[in-house]
Formats: structure tokens, C-alpha cells, sequence
């Protein structure tokens, strides 16, 4: 745990913190703008990252059966190999630094709030469990099983919802800053 908030603690200036952000919203920018586009209108629907409330057996055989070989190649290399693996954890640093630098500047020292600098983490590994799923899946390395497609679809869900409680958190620790700013001027 030291070696991480050793990390951390390099990773949350002002400075480093933009920089994480610039440069993993460039990597989700290039997802958007050119492999995205690509697999979601082959397949006539959004890939399997971007279903955030899971995907069905069927909806996962629809995507599977309407993807070429074109379109898969693209989907394995740049999209699941590169960019989806560069971009959780960017994703990931820039969440744990923002929420620790937070920590820092409203001097939250509760032990139980330091589980959330992992969040991002724990995000962050489902999604490479996710990846590691849709590549058997779109390689037909796997035989195609509801409780297959129901584990990928649960990596899909907390994925997401990690995600999404690491952002809440930095919107919560920002508003107790702001509070603590208004408060401090007051006096």
C-alpha cells in the first residue's frame, strides 16, 4: 500500500493531474472518433464497452455474427489491445491522484474514504477482465454459453459503476472543498 501512495502522492499535482486527464481523454477521444464509429456501425449497435447496463446472449451473438473480419481485426488491434488497455489505466491513476489530492486539500484522513483511491483500480481490472472476455468472444476462441456472456456482461456493469462512484466521489470531495474555500474567505 505504501508503494501506491507513494504513486499517488507523484501523480497529484495540479500539474500531473491535468496532464492524466489530457491524456486519457485523448486516448477515449480516438476510441470515439475512429475505432467506435467503425465497429458500431458494422455491428448495427454499440460494442460491448459501451454497453454500460450489460448485454444479453442474443445481443452479444448479434454483435459477434454482424462483425467481418475487417471490423474484427480493428476491434482486437488498436481498440481492445492498445487503446482499451492504455486507457483504463490512465483512467485509473488520473481518478485515484484527483480524489487523493482532494483528500489532501480537505484533509480527509478517514481510513474507510482511503478505499476509494482503489475504486478506480478495482475499475480498472474489470475492465481488462471485460477486454479479456470480448476478445474470446469476437475471436470465437469460446463457445458462446449465457453464463459466459453473463460474466462479461457483469464485468461491463462494474466496470461502469466503479467508474461512476470514483467520479461521484470526486464531485463530493470537490463540493467539500468549495465549502471549505467559501468558509476560509469568510473569515
Amino acid at each position: 500500500m505504501s508503494i501506491f501512495i507513494s504513486l499517488l502522492q507523484k501523480t497529484s499535482s495540479i500539474k500531473r493531474v491535468c496532464i492524466l486527464f489530457i491524456v486519457s481523454h485523448l486516448v477515449i477521444l480516438s476510441m470515439m472518433l475512429f475505432t467506435f464509429p467503425v465497429i458500431n456501425n458494422q455491428i448495427g449497435t454499440k460494442a460491448f464497452d459501451m454497453q454500460s447496463f450489460g448485454y444479453s446472449v442474443s445481443t452479444a451473438e448479434s454483435i459477434v455474427n454482424n462483425l467481418n473480419t475487417q471490423t474484427t481485426d480493428l476491434y482486437l488491434f488498436p481498440q481492445l489491445t492498445l487503446l482499451d488497455v492504455l486507457y483504463p489505466f490512465l483512467l485509473a491513476l488520473f481518478l485515484s491522484s484527483f480524489i487523493f489530492r482532494l483528500f489532501l486539500i480537505t484533509k480527509t484522513k478517514n481510513k474507510a474514504n482511503s478505499i476509494l483511491l482503489i475504486v478506480p483500480f478495482l475499475a480498472m481490472g474489470f475492465d481488462y477482465l471485460e477486454n479479456t472476455c470480448i476478445i474470446l468472444m469476437i475471436s470465437k476462441s469460446i463457445e458462446m454459453s449465457e453464463s459466459f456472456v453473463l460474466l462479461s456482461s457483469s464485468f461491463t456493469v462494474l466496470k461502469g459503476t466503479l467508474t461512476s462512484i470514483a467520479w461521484l466521489s470526486i464531485l463530493i470531495y470537490s463540493i467539500k472543498w468549495l465549502k471549505l474555500r467559501i468558509k476560509e474567505k469568510k473569515k
